[in-house]
């Protein structure tokens, strides 16, 4: 089974990809858009992305993390920011249902970081989470050049978790640290 997980955003779109038989995860980041992008585009873009993911071996289940949890909806949040989430979202699961996804699952973004990286404490920041995210990445044996990328390999390690598959990074670091005071 080839899973792919998504971390989704117009800047920085994290994705990972991995099957069962594969040596090693592909992962990486796509910028989808600029300020100047329409929303459009940039779903055209995760389209355009996403398939040819697709097209180097079939993707047959699609994690991607919510669009907006209902805490996150006050403060510096915006319409256009909230439309553009949700498009992404919708974008990403029309796609997977489009080209034959047998999973195609939207995430809690609390609950996969909390499998991620452990339980973290009330009030936790944001970037605190985002390097704790890199962090973890780096015991498993991985190297993200970007937080969103950590994210979605995140994501993926959650992915396989809920699908009951023990992949090659937990197997062989099946220990990994509790993160409990503020990200270095």
């Amino acid at each position: 089974m080839r899973i792919c997980s998504l971390d989704l955003s117009k800047s920085s779109t994290g994705w990972a990809c991995w099957g069962e038989g594969d040596a090693h995860v592909a992962s990486g980041y796509w910028q989808l858009g600029s300020e100047y992008s329409s929303r459009g585009r940039v779903y055209a873009k995760l389209h355009e992305n996403l398939t040819d993911l697709h097209r180097l071996g079939a993707i047959d289940a699609l994690f991607f993390e919510e669009a907006i949890h209902p805490a996150k909806l006050q403060g510096h949040t915006n319409i256009e920011s909230i439309k553009l989430a949700c498009g992404l979202g919708a974008h990403a699961e029309s796609w997977g249902e489009a080209m034959g996804c047998r999973i195609v699952r939207e995430v809690n973004q609390f609950t996969c970081c909390r499998h991620f990286i452990g339980s973290m404490r009330r009030g936790t920041k944001t970037p605190d989470l985002k390097e704790y995210a890199v962090q973890r990445c780096r015991e498993l044996g991985f190297a993200p050049r970007k937080h969103d990328e950590a994210e979605a390999i995140g994501i993926l390690d959650f992915a396989c978790d809920a699908l009951g598959i023990l992949p090659y990074w937990r197997a062989e670091n099946p220990l990994v640290q509790q993160f409990t005071g503020r990200a270095r």
